[in-house]
């Protein structure tokens, strides 16, 4: 149950959060494409790749941050 309440908690956080934290990169991905020579972000945002892979760390990052959490309260409640 406790994984569950994890893993849903991350999902709801996680993708919204993760589209910000894309949207919030972009000034950068635009500074770094002449040094790496590839697109990687474009008049409305980041690639759809860069959502990805920001979705990528910060939905597991928040589920073990989550999971961790709840085991703990759950260990220290009486």
């Amino acid at each position: 149950m406790r994984t569950a309440l994890a893993v849903i908690l991350a999902l709801v956080i996680g993708v919204p959060g993760g589209w910000m934290i894309a949207m919030l990169l972009t000034p950068l991905l635009w500074k770094l494409e002449p040094i790496l020579h590839m697109e990687l972000a474009g008049h409305s945002g980041p690639s759809d790749w860069v959502f990805f892979v920001v979705w990528a760390v910060v939905i597991p990052a928040l589920f073990l941050v989550l999971r961790f959490t709840i085991l703990r309260q759950r260990k220290n409640s009486p």
